[in-house]
């Protein structure tokens, strides 16, 4: 297998623990793999990488890899990937690296395999992606492709919003159209948007994750690093602390539970992207609620599992996660959470072994309170939940991806033996 991601350490997310996750499950098992990925220059050496030139976009911490302006050294790339014998194509990204991936599988004639970890529409609205960009990376991503330009929607979409995600879909076909498999991770995705390809392409395979091993000292040793006394009692966010994973909202949240409990203490754990944006969040809330949250910034694993085992309660406001693997590693812990998306909380990893609030802070606040305030009762939901996750482990995850190649493959070759009229949407 060759993977292809535009997200890799040292930046850490969903995609980059999925990805990680899936290749040793699949080495473990004899399938050993190729992952294309960014060159970051903190990059940890690690064997069967392929790192590709990458610059800084200016969003969320990604480098992205430059070869759709110039596509020149596509060509020694993928002469690079062939000289490996691949016999898939894996794409986890969107960007320029995904394309690429699509354009290994055509030009390699391998199976494509896409999983769509990213809701698009939503980070495009919570970032105000200008319209015109989405639409030059329509026209950039069919130039490199060689296909035509998909069509626009059915009449001409005026608000900002419905254009965003007319250029998306657009984005979608000529990703996706060629797929001969697309993983969605939860029925999450399903519920929010529509991809364009046939359900009998469409496989649910939710990542599994392993516990993160740690100790009571290592958890002690997290409260005393970052100020947190015995008695405090501590709500805790993992994530990028930004917009799209709904921080604001938790804050608000936390300045409710924090007038009644002056022992409580929010603890965001994660890469602060927009700074000046958190900066204004924080102002408004004054000093006294202010000093009550701490800011560790992005941590290595060991110190992400000794916050778990810290906590009291893990608060996740997103709505625009398409799984939330920081749910499933807070569930291993046994740790209680409480979130707000409704598909998630139904569908998600946890099935239900957790507490979902409407997504306002006054609700918010009080689902938080009400785990913060009876122990039992949050000593139970975190072990439910820590049976729910258990059953998504790596091997499982694995399992069920090469089920997914085979149909992937099976349906390639009944496309190569003209048994299929197209392999997808975008050829021309």
């Amino acid at each position: 297998m060759v993977h292809f991601t535009d997200t890799y350490l040292p930046r850490r997310d969903g995609v980059v623990t999925s990805v990680r996750t899936l290749a040793d499950a699949l080495a473990d098992r004899g399938h050993p793999g190729l992952t294309v990925v960014p060159r970051h220059p903190d990059q940890p050496d690690e064997p069967a990488l392929l790192r590709l030139p990458a610059i800084p976009c200016g969003i969320a911490n990604l480098r992205l890899s430059p070869w759709l302006l110039r596509s020149a050294p596509a060509a020694g790339t993928l002469a690079a990937i062939a000289a490996t014998e691949p016999d898939i194509v894996h794409v986890h990204t969107p960007g320029p690296l995904g394309l690429l991936g699509v354009l290994a599988a055509r030009q390699l004639g391998l199976p494509l395999v896409q999983t769509y970890h990213t809701d698009l529409e939503a980070y495009a609205d919570a970032y105000r992606v200008p319209v015109p960009a989405l639409r030059g990376a329509v026209r950039l991503y069919a130039r490199r492709l060689g296909v035509p330009r998909p069509p626009a929607r059915p009449g001409a979409p005026t608000r900002p919003a419905d254009r965003r995600r007319d250029a998306l879909d657009r984005t979608n076909t000529l990703l996706l159209g060629d797929a001969d498999a697309v993983v969605v991770p939860t029925r999450a995705v399903l519920d929010r948007i529509s991809l364009p390809v046939p359900d009998d392409r469409i496989f649910l395979v939710p990542t599994g994750v392993a516990p993160r091993p740690t100790t009571a000292a290592a958890a002690t040793a997290f409260r005393a690093r970052h100020g947190l006394g015995p008695n405090h009692r501590v709500v805790l966010f993992v994530g990028r602390v930004n917009r799209e994973k709904g921080v604001d909202l938790l804050v608000s949240a936390f300045t409710r539970i924090a007038a009644g409990n002056p022992d409580a203490r929010l603890v965001l754990v994660g890469a602060v992207v927009e700074p000046r944006w958190l900066t204004a969040v924080l102002r408004a809330l004054g000093n006294d609620i202010a000093a009550r949250i701490i800011l560790t910034g992005q941590q290595p694993p060991e110190e992400v599992a000794a916050a778990y085992r810290a906590a009291d309660v893990f608060a996740f406001p997103s709505l625009t996660d398409t799984q939330a693997l920081v749910l499933q590693e807070a569930a291993l812990a046994a740790l209680p959470a409480v979130l707000v998306d409704p598909g998630l909380h139904r569908h998600g990893p946890l099935a239900g072994a957790a507490v979902r609030t409407d997504p306002d802070p006054d609700s918010f606040a009080a689902g938080i309170r009400g785990l913060l305030d009876h122990p039992d009762t949050a000593r139970r939901t975190g072990r439910q939940a820590a049976v729910n996750a258990g059953r998504h482990t790596p091997a499982r995850y694995a399992d069920a991806m090469c089920d997914v190649y085979a149909h992937a493959s099976t349906r390639a070759g009944a496309v190569r033996a003209g048994r299929l009229s197209d392999r997808g949407r975008t050829r021309s």
